[in-house]
C-alpha cells in the first residue's frame, strides 16, 4: 500500500533531485558511497533525490564534483539551484488559505498533462461557484473560510483555461445526477460542462459502466522532467503520491478510458441530463 505524503515537494526540487539521481547512477556510485564522502545519512541523500529536501548551490557543486560532471554542466546545475521560480498567487497566499491549495496550483503550472477521475461529483476545476459553495458547505467548511477557497479555485480555473497543457476528466453518471445545489444552479453547472468540453485543451468523457473505481477520486499530473504525481483528496486532508507510487494510476487511467463514452456521446448525454432536470 503506498505510504504517500501530506506535504508535496516543490516542482523545482523534484526536477533537480531527479537530475542528480540520474547523474549519480551514470557515475556508477551508490547512495552509500556518496554519503561516505559527504558525511550524510543515506536517507538524507535519498530525500534530496526525491525532491523532498532543498539543496544549496554549495551542496550541488559538491555533488557535481563527486560525480565528475564536466565544468559547463556543473555550472548549469549550480545556476539551476539558485533560480527562483516565477511567483504565482500561491507564493503569497492569504493567511487563511490551506497551504496544500497553493502547492497543488504550483504543480498544475508545471504539468504537461493532467487527468481527473471524479466519481460522484463534478471535478473542482470544472465547477461553477454555486456548486462549489454547496460542496464546501457539505464538507463542513465554515462560511468565513469559503471566500479565500473560492478565490483559490477561481485562480486555478483561470490557469486551466489559459493553459495549452491538455486536461482530461472522466466523470460518472452519478456526477450528472448528484444535484447538490438548486435546480437553476445545477443546470448552469451542466451547461458549463458542455461549454468546457468544447475547449481545445479540455477533454470530458463520461463513464456509465459499473466499476469498483467509483470508490475513490484522484488527480494525476505528469511532467516533462520528473515522474508523475497523484493528488488524492480526502474529507479534510490530501495525500500526494510521487514517481513509483503514482505509476499504477497511469494504468488505471488507461482502464477507465476504455470504459468511457466518446467526447461527443458525453456532450449528448449532458444535453439529455439538462433537459431532464429542466423537465423535472
Amino acid at each position: 500500500m503506498p505510504s504517500g505524503t501530506h506535504k508535496p515537494a516543490s516542482p523545482k526540487d523534484r526536477a533537480l533531485g531527479a537530475e542528480l539521481r540520474k547523474l549519480r547512477n551514470a557515475a556508477g556510485l551508490s547512495l552509500a558511497a556518496v554519503c561516505e564522502v559527504i558525511d550524510w545519512k543515506e536517507s538524507t541523500l535519498s530525500r534530496v533525490e526525491r525532491g523532498l529536501r532543498s539543496l544549496s548551490p554549495e551542496t550541488v557543486m559538491a555533488l557535481a564534483l563527486i560525480y565528475k560532471i564536466p565544468h559547463k554542466q556543473r555550472e548549469r546545475l549550480v545556476a539551476w539551484s539558485k533560480e527562483t521560480p516565477s511567483l504565482g498567487w500561491w507564493d503569497r497566499p492569504p493567511a487563511d488559505m490551506p497551504p496544500e491549495l497553493g502547492a497543488l496550483a504550483a504543480y498544475e503550472l508545471e504539468a504537461t498533462q493532467r487527468f481527473d477521475w471524479s466519481p460522484g461529483i463534478v471535478p473542482g476545476l470544472l465547477q461553477v461557484p454555486a456548486y462549489t459553495e454547496a460542496v464546501m458547505r457539505e464538507a463542513g467548511i465554515a462560511e468565513k473560510d469559503m471566500s479565500v477557497r473560492l478565490e483559490a479555485r477561481r485562480a486555478r480555473q483561470q490557469m486551466l483555461i489559459g493553459s495549452q497543457a491538455p486536461y482530461a476528466a472522466l466523470i460518472d453518471l452519478g456526477s450528472l445526477r448528484n444535484q447538490l445545489c438548486s435546480r437553476e444552479d445545477f443546470v448552469a453547472q451542466l451547461r458549463h460542462l458542455t461549454r468546457l468540453s468544447q475547449s481545445p485543451n479540455i477533454s470530458l468523457r463520461l463513464v456509465v459502466r459499473p466499476t469498483i473505481q467509483m470508490m475513490s477520486a484522484w488527480y494525476l499530473l505528469r511532467f516533462a522532467y520528473v515522474g508523475p504525481m497523484v493528488h488524492i483528496e480526502h474529507f479534510q486532508s490530501a495525500t500526494y503520491l510521487f514517481d513509483g507510487e503514482a505509476a499504477p494510476y497511469i494504468e488505471l487511467k488507461r482502464f477507465l478510458e476504455q470504459l468511457a463514452l466518446s467526447e461527443q456521446d458525453t456532450r449528448d448525454m449532458l444535453n439529455s441530463e439538462i433537459e431532464h432536470v429542466l423537465g423535472g
